[in-house]
């Protein structure tokens, strides 16, 4: 079976999305099934053993989704295409279709996108659950989001958590891990956010939160707080604010930090910090716990599903609880050392080769046993 499968955010920089499409590939690769895979991008794409790649330029998303990518696919002659991105689903492509829709952040969050991308969204998830025979997502959170805003998804919705890339690992080199944050300007105890500053990420909460931890405890003078990611939506005012506070160099502000240097991070941190008011997985607490970094997360949306009860949850919305949750739990080594051991084993659970495992079985649905 000629499988189509859209690899357009697998290249570099990756968020949340690049990062599934790039690992799912990868794993599909390792599993030495029979299908051949097909990696359509807008740009040069290294393909792991047993893919091959098509590169379609185009003059925006939107030509390259619609037009450019069905054409290609029926040239292609595939047997199945699977949208690895919410709702680019090639509607014409001539073939059985899949569709992985991560979340429904625009709709359930529109605070962090704009009116129009809201209503595009809408029409276009739609669209798609209607054309696609099966649908992806990562959570039975999100499976009930998706069911009750697009009943047509009834019937078709398989749950297919995510897995964690294999090097975050809590087995890093220590000397190696000292350089890496020292380039950052970490130094003894930090706290960690990843993730793009948009406004469902409720960074200003941790901010507000940090800024209570250092006025209010003594004992956590020493900590910092290091924030990584790129602005996003609306993101630029959240940096604004910590520079207007004061609170530089207490907060750290990292930027996009390269995928190589993140394990590290996570290795070094006192606790990792996922204040999210809405995540249709949760990767970074999933990646946290995997290198060992103890992790206290919102209890909203899917966060608690995939941390389960190797980490913290703590309800959104009060600096002042979050602030007190973070310095007993910084007080608080032996606690952490449970922790850590904890979100280890629940991390295991979660790998790629299952991820591709389970997304074979879908095609292969999908697909009505055509080849």
């Amino acid at each position: 079976m000629r499988v189509g499968i859209d690899a357009r955010l697998a290249n570099a920089p990756r968020t949340g999305i690049g990062s599934y499409t790039a690992n799912l590939i990868a794993a599909l690769s390792r599993t030495g099934a029979p299908e051949r895979f097909v990696l359509f991008a807008d740009a040069p794409l290294a393909a792991p053993p047993g893919c091959e790649t098509v590169i379609l330029p185009a003059r925006n998303r939107h030509a390259w989704t619609f037009a450019a990518l069905p054409a290609a696919c029926r040239r292609a002659q595939l047997d199945l295409f699977h949208g690895t991105a919410n709702f680019a689903v090639p509607a014409y492509a001539g073939c059985p279709l899949v569709a992985t829709i991560h979340d429904l952040i625009p709709l359930r969050f529109p605070a962090g996108v704009s009116r129009g991308h809201r209503l595009l969204f809408r029409v276009l998830v739609g669209r798609a659950v209607r054309a696609a025979r099966r649908v992806i997502t990562g959570s039975e959170f999100s499976r009930r989001e998706i069911l009750a805003r697009f009943p047509a998804a009834a019937g078709k919705l398989a749950v297919v958590p995510y897995g964690v890339d294999p090097s975050f690992t809590a087995a890093g080199d220590p000397a190696a891990d000292r350089r890496v944050r020292e380039r950052h300007g970490l130094a003894g105890r930090y706290l960690l956010f990843v993730g793009v500053f948009e406004p469902r990420k409720n960074v200003p909460l941790l901010v507000d939160a940090f800024e209570i931890l250092r006025h209010s405890r003594p004992e956590a003078s020493d900590v910092q707080l290091a924030l990584a990611g790129g602005a996003g939506w609306r993101g630029e005012a959240i940096a604004a604010g910590v520079r207007s506070r004061g609170l530089e160099p207490a907060v750290r502000l990292l930027g996009y930090v390269p995928d190589a240097d993140l394990p590290a991070l996570y290795r070094g941190a006192t606790l990792a910090v996922v204040p999210s008011q809405y995540e249709g997985f949760g990767l970074p607490a999933l990646e946290a716990m995997a290198c060992g970094a103890p992790v206290l997360a919102a209890a909203a949306a899917a966060l608690p599903e995939t941390v389960g009860d190797a980490g913290e949850l703590f309800a959104p919305g009060d600096p002042g609880l979050l602030a007190a949750r973070m310095a007993d739990l910084a007080a608080a080594p032996e606690h952490l050392a449970a922790l850590r051991e904890r979100g280890i084993a629940r991390a295991a659970v979660f790998s790629w080769d299952r991820t591709a495992a389970l997304t074979l079985a879908v095609y292969r649905e999908a697909a009505g046993g055509r080849r």
